[in-house]
């Protein structure tokens, strides 16, 4: 028995989904944009980036979901600031869709609240049905996902113009 995993995205609304091939960060809310099509403006946030862990093929139980991000050693350029929803403690879970904040303005998304983990957290950070110990054990649709993870660039002032180094988004998950 093996899980396939994929990324789904949500969009404008709760039924605007797709499968990314990117997680790319810009001043606008679409799936697999173009950052140089979208670039994010010194002294904003980039629009939040609703994401979920998918799950399907056959399995008994997935869950002890790790979030985090590898930069490969080139770390964060000046003014350059990742928030996610991912926290070990006060788990409010974001199992409920809201509308990605960001773009234009210099608004964050109150629910990508903390700062982007560097490496392995060693515990759960992500939930499924709002619980940090919860377990998806069905590939049904709706029932085979987990929280969203809210993800959120903050470029201040001080950013130089240009690119930001790449960096690797890591869902690290138990199968059973």
């Amino acid at each position: 028995m093996v899980a396939t995993f994929s990324w789904v995205e949500t969009n404008a609304t709760a039924g605007d989904t797709s499968v990314p091939t990117n997680l790319n960060l810009g001043s606008t809310n679409a799936a697999d944009l173009a950052p140089s099509t979208y670039p994010i403006t010194a002294g904003t946030y980039s629009y939040s980036k609703w994401v979920q862990g998918m799950w399907t093929g056959s399995f008994t139980r997935i869950d002890n979901l790790q979030f985090w991000m590898s930069d490969s050693g080139t770390g964060y350029v000046t003014g350059e600031t990742l928030w996610v929803s991912a926290t070990t403690s006060s788990y409010a879970g974001t199992d409920v869709y809201a509308t990605p904040t960001g773009g234009g303005a210099a608004t964050a998304d109150t629910q990508a609240a903390n700062a982007m983990p560097t490496a392995d957290p060693t515990a759960a950070n992500i939930g499924i049905d709002g619980d940090l110990t919860g377990s998806v054990t069905t590939s049904a649709a709706g029932s085979n996902v987990s929280d969203f993870i809210v993800v959120q660039a903050s470029i201040t002032g001080a950013a130089s113009a240009g690119a930001v180094q790449q960096k690797t988004f890591t869902l690290q998950y138990d199968e059973v």
